[in-house]
């Protein structure tokens, strides 16, 4: 990991110390940018794109409501079949760099109190967004379901529901890892050190020498930043090539109305329950 140096004058003004600390973030974890093939788009590579092209997955919604669940599994195939622009203009502008391409998708089912319901699923689109400092990349994809769903109260709504989840490459987020494991252990011997100093009664000045405070807050903001882009609770599955992918997600849906002029000022979207995947066959 990386280390770094501020002076006594930072840390007696915190603005300076704001602006240090600002300054370290595309320094210090960020790969080197090298250009695509993407248009004059700069980004960070590895791009983990490509291997998701073809490969199939098994995806289950799961939305719950006043103690009442709706699971529905289905299968999704990411095709590397372009997207017109106009399908995929959601929450952001779709950048230059990673243009939508068409997301397969199966009919799902579910057991409802009469037997099984059909639902149906029609294709949308996916993409997946540059990688980060730190190699995650933000994957966002949509389904239409014409009918929606509707289990004891959970319900999906009938139209268009967004998903969003994450990739990695596998040999950066393995990198990532131990630099964030490298940095606990750090502040583990900062903390016992700083007990250390404590029971022995030394002063301000002797502990600060010790213990530096700036080097603990160097590397909590280092650990900070590190862990916004690793995998949550959920862990990741293996997939095509060296792709690690998150194994779940959220699922939105639009929420538009008067506030927002019904989409012409901005889109609202509401979180109404997740998602699991699981891998069928890699491309």
């Amino acid at each position: 990991f990386f280390i770094y140096t501020l002076t006594g004058a930072t840390l007696r003004h915190p603005r300076m110390l704001s602006a240090q600390l600002l300054a370290l973030q595309p320094h210090a974890l960020r790969p080197a940018l090298t250009p695509t093939r993407r248009g004059s788009s700069f980004w960070s590579e590895p791009w983990t794109e490509p291997l998701l092209f073809q490969s199939a997955w098994r995806m289950t919604l799961d939305i719950q409501s006043g103690g009442a669940r709706l699971a529905v599994p289905l299968e999704i195939t990411f095709s590397d079949e372009p997207v017109a622009s106009g399908d995929f203009r959601w929450t952001v502008e779709e950048p230059t760099c990673c243009p939508a391409r068409r997301l397969l998708a199966s009919a799902g089912a579910f057991v409802g109190p009469k037997g099984e319901v059909s639902v149906e699923a029609r294709p949308g689109g996916w993409l997946a967004e540059p990688p980060d400092r730190c190699g995650r990349s933000a994957l966002r994809f949509y389904i239409d379901f014409p009918d929606g769903a509707q289990r004891n109260g959970a319900a999906l709504p009938p139209g268009r529901a967004f998903f969003r989840a994450a990739c990695w490459d596998g040999a950066q987020l393995r990198q990532f890892e131990a630099e964030a494991a490298a940095v606990r252990a750090e502040l583990d011997a900062l903390g016992a050190a700083a007990e250390a100093s404590a029971s022995l009664g030394l002063s301000a000045e002797r502990a600060e020498a010790a213990v530096p405070s700036e080097r603990r807050q160097l590397l909590e903001y280092q650990l900070e930043i590190i862990e916004r882009s690793m995998p949550d609770e959920r862990g990741v599955l293996p997939g095509p090539g060296d792709l690690q992918m998150a194994a779940g997600g959220e699922l939105s849906i639009k929420t538009d109305g008067v506030a927002n002029m019904w989409g012409l000022i901005s889109s609202n979207f509401d979180t109404i329950g997740g998602f699991t995947f699981a891998p069928i066959r890699p491309a």
